[in-house]
């Protein structure tokens, strides 16, 4: 099996400034597995091919987004909070609950604990000095 040809270097950079300009169009930040993902490589060895042609997208990508317009994610539908509200008060319950159940388990824990450790002191003839002293 033989290894998938290495595309050149002239379609990476033109793959690159097609990422570019949908970045400036305002889509989404330009990236190393954007470019690598179209052309069916994987990251290590993308890097080693073309580190030059990424490192200049992603210093031209960072150079536009800090003196370009501000882009900001749209806002998210009210429904969408709704629901995750409703979510996190679901699993806020839940929580609770099960905090509630714990602390039911320590305390019977430390109960038997409590009763064991007489039992065995009992057992083993342990005297504890505090019913042995006369007041």
């Amino acid at each position: 099996m033989t290894a998938p040809a290495l595309p050149g270097d002239d379609d990476v950079r033109a793959a690159a400034d097609e990422l570019l300009t949908q970045h400036r169009a305002g889509g989404t930040y330009p990236s190393v597995s954007a470019l690598d993902k179209g052309f069916g490589i994987n990251r290590t060895t993308f890097y080693r091919h073309y580190a030059a042609i990424t490192t200049a997208m992603l210093d031209s990508a960072a150079h536009q987004h800090a003196e370009g317009s501000k882009q900001r994610r749209p806002r998210r539908q009210d429904d969408d909070r709704d629901k995750t509200i409703r979510r996190l008060r679901s699993e806020n319950n839940d929580l609770r609950r099960h905090l509630e159940i714990y602390e039911v388990h320590i305390r019977m824990l430390t109960i038997e604990n409590t009763t064991y450790r007489a039992q065995l002191e009992r057992l083993a003839g342990v005297t504890d000095l505090n019913t042995r002293r006369n007041p």
